[in-house]
């Protein structure tokens, strides 16, 4: 048996589609170049990129885990933004530690679940973090930037 598909237009209330729209002066309106994402922004970010957020990423917790001093995160934090990185991170350690069965050994398994790192311009990271600490999900966010030198030093962290 044929079924018989008929095709509507669009309700009203959503905008007419490319191809029911009639040009009314034959001029296409493109971006500007500063406006679209270059393509390699949408793909993911480089291997350098991926590399220094998993760094970050591996110090943020063993600081949160209690293996290394809060101090440290200074090395790698832009200095205009290393006192409100580092009070995130805090946070972050704050609240893995509220978390922590009372019979878990200190440094006991909080673990990344994904990191999701995108490049949306050349030498700029930005990355998302799924944590399970202790049966709980944690979702953290930071920024990070290539510097002159080629250090790459985070610029925002925030913890969701």
């Amino acid at each position: 048996m044929t079924s018989v598909h008929r095709l509507l237009p669009a309700p009203a209330h959503e905008p007419p589609c490319a191809d029911e729209v009639a040009p009314t002066t034959g001029a296409v309106a493109v971006a500007a170049p500063e406006e679209a994402l270059p393509l390699a922004a949408l793909v993911g970010a480089s291997g350098v990129c991926q590399t220094a957020a998993r760094r970050f990423l591996m110090l943020c917790l063993e600081v949160c885990q209690g293996f290394r001093p809060s101090a440290q995160l200074a090395r790698i934090c832009r200095p205009a933004e290393a006192v409100q990185i580092t009070e995130e991170i805090s946070r972050l350690a704050k609240r893995v530690g509220e978390l922590r069965p009372r019979n878990a050994a200190r440094g006991a398994a909080v673990k990344p679940r994904r990191l999701r790192v995108c490049e949306p311009r050349p030498g700029i990271g930005e990355a998302a973090v799924v944590l399970n600490a202790h049966g709980t999900v944690i979702a953290f966010a930071f920024r990070i930037e290539r510097q002159d030198d080629g250090a790459w030093l985070a610029t925002a962290a925030v913890l969701l």
